[in-house]
């Protein structure tokens, strides 16, 4: 009776301290991602129909077969990842670990080759330059759907690392602010000898500041970028980068997308342009108006009395 009564107590003790100690249930999100990778595989399934359309078998080049090449292995991967996050047990190999970091990181550099053999105007493959020296599109199905893929691997890739390595929230946005750049950068200087051929000083001289634009976009970015990946991005730094490219990035509206700007109609610059100043105006909202608690995976804790409950 004693031993009986030994062992009672003991249970209810072990009981009370359950009851009194919170079950914490991490939350593992493996479908977060799935839309944009949804979307890669629909855009890579353009892709490659615009450029079996608009370069037959026996026109392709190399540049425009590594095109094909990268549209179908962001086609393949993208299916992948679409099985794994609807498939636990596959989805627990690969989703949310370094195999998907490696994955993401890859599609991400076979686009930025892929963009340059697209978008270049001397290859005239999806732009050219005509007699006054504007970029004009040549095959819209190609010119869009390539930079939306290249937009979705970019912003696909950030969010990976972002969540992965638990990054700050607006990694994907200095990563976009980065491409945006890039692309602002290399449009100016490819187009810099053509443009200025053929258009007034007044517009080659906007060229250049398109050129500092984008190559202050970039040192911005990527000082915030590594400085987000080693854990010194600090209050007073993200102001400053984020204030910077605003102001930077807006003049260069001004400047370059008016009516003697080398970005009045539609082209790489034009996008690249606006789509530098949306996202540093977004990263400066961003600082002045802080949403505290956004994309923060808080764990699900629950009470250890209510399961007690339930089994007894």
């Amino acid at each position: 009776q004693l031993i009986s009564n030994y062992q009672l107590s003991n249970k209810n003790h072990l009981i009370a301290i359950l009851i009194s100690i919170p079950i914490t249930i991490p939350v593992r999100i493996t479908m977060e991602r799935l839309p944009t990778w949804v979307s890669l595989l629909g855009l890579s399934i353009v892709i490659i129909a615009a450029i079996v359309d608009q370069f037959p078998a026996a026109e392709r080049g190399a540049r425009e077969n590594f095109s094909l090449a990268t549209a179908c292995i962001s086609l393949l991967f993208s299916f992948f990842f679409i099985t794994a996050n609807l498939v636990d047990r596959l989805g627990n190999l690969v989703v949310g670990n370094v195999i998907e970091n490696a994955i993401s990181a890859l599609v991400v550099a076979l686009w930025v080759i892929a963009i340059t053999f697209i978008q270049n105007p001397k290859y005239e493959a999806a732009t050219s330059i005509n007699n006054e020296g504007q970029e004009v599109i040549e095959y819209a199905n190609l010119y869009f759907f390539s930079w939306l893929n290249f937009i979705a691997a970019i912003y696909l890739f950030g969010n990976v690392i972002r969540d992965n390595l638990a990054y700050n929230p607006k990694f994907s946005q200095w990563v976009l602010l980065l491409a945006s750049s890039v692309v602002l950068l290399s449009t100016s200087v490819a187009l810099h000898d053509d443009i200025c051929a053929a258009a007034s000083e007044t517009v080659c001289g906007r060229l250049r500041y398109a050129v500092a634009v984008g190559s202050l976009g970039i040192i911005f970015a990527s000082i915030s970028i590594l400085a987000t990946m080693c854990g010194y991005m600090g209050k007073v730094l993200e102001i400053v980068s984020s204030v910077l490219c605003s102001i930077f990035y807006f003049f260069g509206v001004v400047v370059l997308t008016t009516a003697d700007g080398p970005a009045t109609s539609l082209g790489n610059m034009y996008f690249s342009v606006w789509g530098g100043t949306f996202c540093s105006f977004a990263l400066l909202i961003g600082v002045m108006f802080p949403n505290r608690g956004q994309n923060e995976q808080e764990p699900v804790v629950e009470n250890g009395q209510h399961q007690m409950d339930d089994q007894i």
